[in-house]
C-alpha cells in the first residue's frame, strides 16, 4: 500500500491522456512491478507478492484503487487479473470488487530517455535528502524562468554542490562526502522532490545516472527517472560576496522571533530594517499608511562601524528557518549587497551558505 501511494506521486492530477492516470501492473513469478508516469517523471518499483501464479500485465486506475485499499482493513488482499479482457477482481476477507482495466500495450514507455549516458555514480541517500531539505525553500516558482524552478547540481570529481534560487534568496549546499569521479551538471525539477523523498527514504545508497535528457535514481527495488530542465543555470558564485567586513554572531532563535514579531507592523513591502552597532541589533518595522510600528533590540557579537540595511521579512524568515543551529553568523558588506547567513557549524554532510537580497532603504537619521 505504501509503495502504491509513493508511486502515485508520479501521476498528474489531470493526466493528458486517460492511460497516464493508471498504474501499469506487471507480474512475473513472485514479483509485482508497478509503473507510474506523467511522461516527465517515471517510477518503476518492485514488490514481492505471495502466490503469483502467472505472468501478465494490465493497467488499473490509480486513484480508484488507492482509495479502495485505504478504506480496507489491514488484511491480506488478492488480485485476480484476466489479461485477455483486462478485468480485475480484488478480494479480501469480507468482500470483492471488480474493475475494468486497460491493455498494457497502450501504456506509453519512452526508453530513449535512458540513452546517451553521460556519467553515473553512487551517492548516500542521507546526503541527497539533507541537501534537498536545505535548498528547496529557495526554489523559484516563476514559470517564465523555468531554469530557476529546480535544484542545480554542480558535480565535480570530488564534490557536489546543490543550489536553488528564486532571485530573492539563494541556498547553496556543498558536500565532499562522496566523490562522483565525473564533472557534469544538471537542473532537477522542483516538482519531483516529493517523489524522490518518497522512494529514497528507506535506502542507504542509490545509483545516480545522468543521460542527455534525464536523471535516473536507482535503488534496490525501484528506478526513478526525471526529465531535466533545459538551459544554463546562472553563475551562482558571482552573486555571493567574497569580502564581507561586517561579521555578526548572534542567537538565531532570538533573531528569528524578533523579526517575526516586528514584521506584524511592516508595510506592504514587508520591509524590516536592521540597525547594527556594537553588540546590538535593532529590528525595526513601520507602516506609515496605518501609523503603526514595532522595534526590538537583541544582543549580538559585533564590534565595528554601524551599518543599516533592509530585508523583506518573509524572505529573511525563510532563510532563518532553514538554519538549524542555535548560533548563526551574518556576513554583510553594505546596504546594497546581499546578506550571507551561515550556521555556527555545518552538519556532517556538507557546508551551507544562504543568501538574502536586500531592499532599498533611506538611512535613518
Amino acid at each position: 500500500m505504501n509503495r502504491l501511494v509513493a508511486s502515485s506521486k508520479a501521476i498528474s492530477n489531470r493526466p493528458t491522456i486517460t492511460i497516464l492516470g493508471c498504474f501499469l501492473f506487471s507480474l512475473e513469478n513472485d514479483t509485482l512491478t508497478i509503473t507510474a508516469s506523467n511522461t516527465e517523471n517515471v517510477v518503476v518499483s518492485r514488490i514481492p507478492v505471495n502466490f503469483g501464479s502467472e505472468s501478465g500485465k494490465v493497467c488499473v486506475d490509480a486513484k480508484r484503487i488507492i482509495e479502495l485499499l485505504k478504506a480496507m482493513p489491514d488484511c491480506p488482499v488478492s488480485f485476480d487479473i484476466n489479461t485477455s479482457t483486462n478485468t480485475i477482481l480484488i478480494r479480501y476477507t469480507n468482500g470483492k470488487y471488480s474493475f475494468n482495466g486497460f491493455a498494457a500495450s497502450e501504456y506509453p514507455m519512452d526508453e530513449s530517455m535512458d540513452a546517451n549516458e553521460k556519467g553515473s555514480f553512487n551517492i548516500p541517500v542521507t546526503l541527497v535528502l539533507s541537501a534537498l531539505d536545505k535548498v528547496d525553500f529557495a526554489i523559484g516558482t516563476d514559470t517564465l524562468r523555468p531554469i530557476m524552478t529546480g535544484v542545480y547540481w554542480d558535480i565535480t570529481t570530488d564534490a557536489i554542490t546543490f543550489v536553488a534560487s528564486d532571485t530573492h534568496v539563494l541556498a547553496k549546499y556543498r558536500s565532499t562526502q562522496t566523490a562522483p569521479g565525473v564533472e557534469t551538471n544538471f537542473i532537477l525539477p522542483g516538482h519531483v522532490l516529493a517523489l524522490i523523498r518518497a522512494f529514497l527514504g528507506k535506502q542507504s545508497e542509490v545509483r545516480l545516472t545522468l543521460t542527455g535528457k534525464a536523471v535516473i535514481f536507482e535503488g534496490e527495488d525501484f528506478k526513478l527517472r526525471s526529465t531535466l530542465i533545459k538551459g544554463n543555470y546562472p553563475n551562482y558564485n558571482r552573486v555571493i560576496p567574497t569580502n564581507q567586513p561586517v561579521n555578526v554572531s548572534l542567537d538565531r532563535y532570538d533573531f528569528t522571533n524578533a523579526v517575526r514579531r516586528v514584521a506584524i507592523c511592516a508595510d506592504s513591502n514587508a520591509l524590516i530594517r536592521l540597525k547594527i552597532s556594537n553588540n546590538q541589533i535593532d529590528v525595526i518595522a513601520q507602516d506609515r499608511d496605518y501609523n503603526i510600528g514595532g522595534e526590538e533590540r537583541i544582543a549580538c557579537d559585533y564590534a565595528g562601524d554601524g551599518i543599516e540595511l533592509g530585508f523583506n521579512a518573509s524572505y529573511l524568515l525563510s532563510v532563518l528557518n532553514t538554519l538549524t543551529t542555535q548560533k548563526m553568523v551574518m556576513k554583510l558588506v553594505d546596504a546594497s549587497k546581499p546578506g550571507v547567513f551561515l550556521p555556527s557549524e555545518n552538519d556532517e554532510y556538507g557546508e551551507m551558505t544562504l543568501l538574502c537580497m536586500p531592499l532599498n532603504i533611506i538611512p535613518s537619521e
